[in-house]
């Protein structure tokens, strides 16, 4: 569960704040130098376990907390990944708005070690010769969806910020189309003023950023074998609209401007949009290749790991641990493993 810290404490992350604390000390270094540089931090935060102290709460205005609008149906693969995620039960409304509250009040954490970091870089005389890109890997779910953590094609997962500020950057300019972050190897490659290695998917965004043009496909792509998904996700978003193909079940289309929340999938409403979209993911990967070969991948693992285990004795305590959602919590109550539980493994792998 969420927790709250009964202090106004500044560094509820220390780890993060040692790692802030590291980074302005080598641009302390650095700009004492006469050499370019480059310097990547990782922030673990704002990501589970939710964590903050009334420091940042208060920070937070709780009629800014709103609940998410319900699903007017749960697809399949959302469906599996929840139960996955050991989330069978319901959500309270006081249980969402408490684990949204600190989670925004962790990004507020977050801005915190930003500016620090922004800071030194002013403090330093560094700001104008520096490009800065603040850019994240995932989103979180934060309740939305009927979901917690990531591994969606949902906008709160998918949809992760880009800020890109520096020499010749114009200030206050919107790349209207998406971008993916494939996009900033090659940006960063520009930056240095080194030539792009041959044969890269994404695009720099050097001319968007400096008042040019864009070179870069008016789609993004993403795709998503995690363990929570009972199958392959493949998107591709482009305009207004967002497909995701599921191999072996129904697909999912959302108008992102009449439809922000993603509630209503429109895949049969508007079919014509849907097979448009669904040829050009084609043309980008054949998807159900792709996915076969993963679940070939997947059974052939499994196999491995379940010749090891019975091997060891341990196989059904294992199973029996997963498959009742309690892993190796103490105290659990697991559902003991049956061989009607068994004989769907067989069916699977026999698949």
């Amino acid at each position: 569960p969420p927790e709250v810290k009964d202090s106004q404490e500044a560094r509820v992350h220390e780890v993060d704040w040692r790692d802030v604390d590291r980074s302005i000390d080598w641009l302390a270094e650095a700009e004492a130098g006469d050499k370019p540089f480059m310097l990547y931090l990782g922030i673990r935060g704002p990501h589970p376990p939710f964590v903050t102290s009334h420091r940042y709460l208060d920070m937070i205005d709780p009629a800014g907390v709103t609940l998410p609008t319900p699903d007017e149906a749960e697809h399949p693969a959302q469906e599996y990944m929840r139960l996955v995620k050991n989330w069978e039960h319901g959500y309270s409304e006081d249980m969402v708005r408490q684990v949204r509250g600190v989670y925004f009040a962790m990004i507020a954490e977050v801005d915190a070690m930003v500016g620090a970091v922004t800071g030194a870089l002013d403090e330093f005389g560094l700001r104008d010769s520096t490009y800065v890109i603040y850019t994240s890997d995932h989103g979180e779910m934060a309740m939305e969806h009927n979901q917690h953590y990531k591994m969606t094609h949902y906008e709160p997962s998918a949809r992760v910020p880009l800020i890109i500020s520096g020499p010749g950057v114009r200030a206050g300019g919107i790349a209207v189309e998406p971008v993916s972050l494939i996009d900033i190897h090659p940006t960063l490659m520009d930056m240095a003023g080194v030539p792009q290695p041959e044969g890269l998917d994404g695009h720099s965004l050097m001319g968007e950023l400096t008042g040019g043009a864009s070179d870069r496909p008016d789609w993004v792509f993403s795709e998503c074998h995690d363990s929570g998904c009972i199958t392959g996700a493949f998107m591709l978003r482009r305009g207004e609209y967002k497909y995701i193909a599921y191999p072996g079940y129904e697909p999912q289309l959302f108008n992102l401007n009449e439809d922000p929340d993603e509630l209503r999938n429109l895949a049969a409403a508007r079919a014509e949009v849907a097979a448009e979209m669904d040829a050009t993911l084609r043309e980008i990967v054949d998807y159900e290749a792709v996915d076969a070969k993963v679940k070939a991948y997947d059974r052939a693992s499994f196999a491995q790991w379940r010749d090891e285990r019975l091997a060891a004795g341990d196989y059904a305590e294992l199973m029996a641990r997963i498959y009742s959602g309690w892993d190796t919590r103490p105290g659990a109550v697991f559902q003991p493993w049956t061989a009607e539980d068994e004989a769907m493994i067989e069916q699977w792998l026999d698949e």
